[in-house]
């Protein structure tokens, strides 16, 4: 800066250029195309402004490829780019794999008015395989023409000593903060330790992939991405930036049947920064024949925890539950309370009786 432009500064005060805010995607991980997917294709947040695709997958040592039936049409009419995904098993050797299998599966789309903007490697290789995926990758991304390469990796690489090679080779990296360490799935304080990490690893621009799903473990235990604490990230990445962080990509596209996931209101909500206020109500609704059924409508924005009690008083006759509340004196209970997703209303069960009514959990 000149002296004079220092002296214009001080007269009349100079403030920092705004910084631009960060793109958002979205990854659309169904192995079977369902019609509440094709539903929430049409109603996709304008924040996010691409889509990448689940086209093929390799896993194990003996399983053929499979080809996802993906809806082609479908993805024309969102008019969003997207980026068509190989997805190789961490177990699955890279021999006899070729980036030309999910290539061709872009062009097709390309040609059927999908707006393709290139091809992306899902591959969680391990740390000491790496030297091998960058010889991979360096020779595989020569047939791709103007297909961009992107691929997802793993924090943990950020110690290998061909990080910089490796990241030099695509045009697109992905950085996955979620389900990285068992057994938990997100927490805001070991993602931002993983990108913060990342970012002095290489001078690489990168985006993160960020979680929208809960998993159960096989011993029962459910690990879940908790919005709020999803926010939490986005907000201490707005208030202290990490060089290199170009956006976000989420995983995944939430629907109607996919129980595991946000709703898109969820997401839309988190990505714009929205206050993430719960607005669950409970009421009595008249079923006919003297019967009350006992309803949950989440009237808000937001995904949120049924109670596990609600309880009733008046005469009560007959009362009994449903989806999992069962009767426990005067109370329905249940031992694993569901997750109502924003606009969804659920009965829980039904009563019969006189000056019947809710009392407020």
């Amino acid at each position: 800066m000149s002296l004079a432009s220092v002296g214009l500064c001080l007269l009349f005060g100079c403030t920092r250029a705004p910084t631009p805010p960060l793109g958002h995607e979205v990854y659309v991980w169904q192995r079977d195309w369902s019609p509440e997917l094709g539903h929430a294709l049409t109603r996709l947040p304008s924040e996010l402004s691409a889509l990448r695709v689940l086209a093929r997958e390799r896993s194990g040592t003996t399983r053929a490829p499979v080809t996802i039936a993906v809806d082609v049409p479908a993805l024309a009419k969102t008019g969003r780019e997207v980026v068509a995904v190989l997805r190789v098993d961490g177990t699955a050797p890279l021999d006899g794999v070729s980036l030309q299998e999910v290539a061709t599966l872009a062009r097709d789309w390309r040609s059927r008015g999908v707006t393709v903007r290139g091809v992306e490697v899902d591959h969680d290789c391990a740390t000491a395989s790496l030297p091998a995926y960058a010889d991979w990758l360096a020779r595989e991304r020569s047939g791709l023409g103007d297909l961009e390469l992107s691929i997802t990796a793993l924090p943990t690489w950020a110690t290998s000593p061909v990080l910089e090679r490796l990241t030099s080779i695509p045009d697109d990296v992905v950085v996955q903060v979620h389900a990285v360490r068992a057994p938990t799935l997100f927490t805001p304080e070991e993602a931002r330790g993983f990108i913060d990490a990342w970012a002095k690893a290489t001078p690489h621009s990168f985006r993160v992939a960020l979680p929208t799903y809960r998993a159960r473990l096989k011993d029962g235990t459910l690990l879940t991405s908790e919005p709020h604490e999803v926010s939490r990230l986005l907000a201490s990445l707005r208030e202290q930036p990490v060089k290199g962080v170009k956006g976000f990509v989420w995983f995944r596209l939430g629907h109607a049947g996919d129980a595991e996931s946000w709703s898109l209101s969820t997401l839309s909500t988190v990505v714009r920064g929205e206050p993430l206020t719960p607005r669950l109500e409970h009421r009595l609704v008249d079923a006919g024949r003297g019967t009350l059924d006992i309803v949950l409508a989440n009237t808000g924005h937001v995904d949120t925890q049924a109670p596990a009690r609600l309880t009733l008083s008046g005469n009560l006759e007959v009362l009994d539950g449903v989806g999992g509340y069962a009767p426990n004196g005067t109370s329905l209970v249940a031992r694993t309370p569901p997750r109502l997703r924003a606009g969804e209303r659920r009965v829980i069960g039904f009563v019969r009786g006189t000056e019947v009514s809710l009392v407020a959990p």
